[in-house]
């Protein structure tokens, strides 16, 4: 944890140097004020010197306002770390989750992601405020009073031999065991935003099934998981307070005693008992917030880890040289994309893996060439879009574009080579322009009402009065399933990728739709087209067509070379057919 905060704070050094300065005068302040008090009783009171009084007061009220000042200042420049660390440290964190691999992402979870983008870096943004503020404030209080304590009588201060290293073992235990328990606080917290994520993003499911039971039940189960995980941590803070009370309440009552019997014996006066008392009475409750700080430092030493753990995952960057020229656009059916025994396994949450999604793919795409991919469910072809994009490393060979591995391609030149569009249609919330033109910012209007039209758009936008000016929700809930895969297309056909991928994008179209679309991206020049579809129909015309069975390419050929070879690829012809 040092290391990640001492690294975001580096750039804020003045104000991480400038706080625990001003705490220092201000504690200073703080404990000048016993030693006055005791000027007062023994000079002013005992001996009957009201002029000792009115001669101490002004250095009471002086010290006073200049700890009140220093305390202000270090609350400003102890705010503006904290801030300015928690802004940059969730940039860094919102641009390493950016540059993940979605195999990485799907084994955090979006859940627990957004817990450690918003509940973690909290912690560590508390951490810092209390580190500098408070907790350097109780540190320096508690040396302080031990000095001064000290300094009035040093047999007097023997009773602080035996209630400092008790205190000690009390702070080490608390804060040994804190770090585990806030951990699994932590993790609870992730189910709990994982449930609600799914949820709200899917409410219109539960609605349509009458499940809202099910998902208050499944909720309350993830909240009472969380609810035990946190009494469990609050038992252990309950239990801290009392300890620490205890110890420092029995010292208060050994240091009365023994001074006491100091004073009458004349070897201390009643002012510097006085003192005494008050010193440790602020060591009383400066150690009781120690105590209290570092249970918040435990906590945020688990959101530390969990934060490390993102920072250190492995991201998908590009491995591309930028000296490395990159090679010439093949000629017209040579071979452009080729997959060389490529595999794939998604992992599970706790990192390990499961069978193979796909195993041994071998396929080589011609560029100009219109390759179909078919299959049923589970097969692994989304998959295999994954793995054509990009967007996926494969786990056993290689995908390699040009003759060069995808991994080592530079992201945006990959880009412009290999666009897809999903088998989700995801939109963001905005208008719809600016979700056509999500991939180029800056594209024309001809364009985007150009690529609008090849995806088949372009009517039911233009019927729309604000037309491409009209905002859509979020996730663009006010189109149909069919309107929102027109318009992830034309975002995709606005980059004008030379290898174009469908991964079954067009299923919630209608036939006569699906066919117009699929006239106009056969009419794109010097495109290599990629269509995943379960639609025979709309693999039927296709250069080639691939077989996906389990996880495995069992047959490549054309239409009426696969329904004579291929099994799998005759059935799903004749179910489709009525046969």
């Amino acid at each position: 944890m040092i290391k990640l905060l001492s690294s975001k704070l580096s750039p804020y050094r003045w104000a991480v140097i400038a706080a625990p300065l001003f705490m220092l005068l201000e504690v200073a302040m703080d404990l000048l004020q016993p030693r006055f008090m005791a000027a007062i009783v023994d000079q002013g009171i005992v001996k009957s010197d009201p002029s000792q009084v009115l001669r101490t007061a002004p250095y009471m009220l002086g010290a006073a306002l200049v700890g009140l000042a220093g305390g202000v200042l270090c609350t400003v420049y102890s705010t503006l770390a904290s801030q300015n660390a928690g802004h940059d440290l969730r940039a860094s964190l919102y641009g390493k989750v950016q540059r993940l691999g979605l195999d990485t992402v799907d084994r955090f979870g979006t859940g627990s992601l957004l817990t450690r983008l918003t509940g973690d870096i909290a912690q560590l943004q508390q951490v810092i405020l209390v580190a500098l503020r408070m907790l350097a404030r109780s540190v320096f209080i508690v040396a302080g009073s031990i000095v001064m304590c000290i300094v009035i009588s040093p047999r007097l201060s023997l009773v602080l031999i035996v209630m400092i290293p008790l205190l000690a073992l009390l702070l080490a235990f608390t804060t040994r065991r804190s770090v585990p328990l806030f951990g699994s606080v932590q993790r609870a917290m992730d189910r709990v935003n994982t449930i609600l994520q799914e949820n709200l993003s899917g409410i219109r499911v539960v609605k349509a099934f009458v499940r809202a039971a099910h998902e208050r039940e499944r909720f309350g189960s993830a909240s009472n998981r969380f609810l035990d995980a946190s009494l469990r941590a609050a038992r252990l803070a309950a239990l801290n307070g009392p300890l620490l009370a205890i110890v420092l309440n029995f010292s208060t009552v050994a240091a009365l005693w023994y001074g006491g019997a100091l004073t009458r014996s004349g070897s201390l006066q009643p002012g510097e008992l006085a003192a005494f008392l008050t010193y440790i009475s602020q060591l009383l409750f400066a150690t009781m917030n120690l105590g209290n700080h570092l249970m918040t430092i435990g906590r945020a030493q688990a959101s530390a880890r969990r934060i490390q753990e993102v920072l250190q995952a492995e991201t998908k960057e590009s491995a591309y040289k930028p000296e490395i020229a990159m090679p010439a656009r093949p000629e017209k059916g040579a071979p452009c994309l080729e997959l060389r025994g490529a595999g794939y396994r998604y992992p599970n949450t706790d990192g390990r893996s499961q069978p193979a999604a796909l195993a041994g793919i071998d396929l080589s795409i011609r560029e100009g060439e219109r390759i179909g991919i078919a299959g049923i469910n589970g097969a692994g072809k989304s998959t295999l879009a994954g793995l054509m994009a990009g967007l996926l490393n494969p786990a056993e060979g290689e995908v390699l574009l040009d003759g060069i591995p995808l991994k080592q391609w530079d992201a945006g030149k990959l880009r412009e080579r290999v666009g897809i569009v999903l088998q989700q249609a995801h939109l963001f919330s905005g208008s719809i322009r600016e979700n056509i033109a999500y991939g180029r910012p800056g594209a024309a209007a001809d364009d985007i009402e150009a690529a609008a039209d090849d995806a088949q758009a372009k009517a039911f936008i233009d019927a729309i009065p604000e037309r491409y000016e009209a905002m859509l929700g979020q996730r663009g809930v006010n189109l149909s399933g069919g309107q929102k895969q027109r318009v992830a297309i034309a975002r995709t056909l606005l980059l004008k990728p030379d290898i174009l991928i469908l991964d079954d994008s067009s299923s919630a179209l209608d036939a006569s739709t699906d066919a117009r679309l699929r006239e106009k991206l056969e009419r794109r020049e010097h495109t290599t087209l990629i269509v995943i579809s379960q639609r025979i129909s709309a693999l039927a015309g296709m250069d080639r067509i691939a077989v996906l069975e389990n996880g495995k390419l069992t047959a490549v050929g054309s239409h009426e070379e696969l329904l004579a070879s291929s099994v799998l690829y005759r059935q799903l012809s004749d179910s489709q057919q009525g046969a």
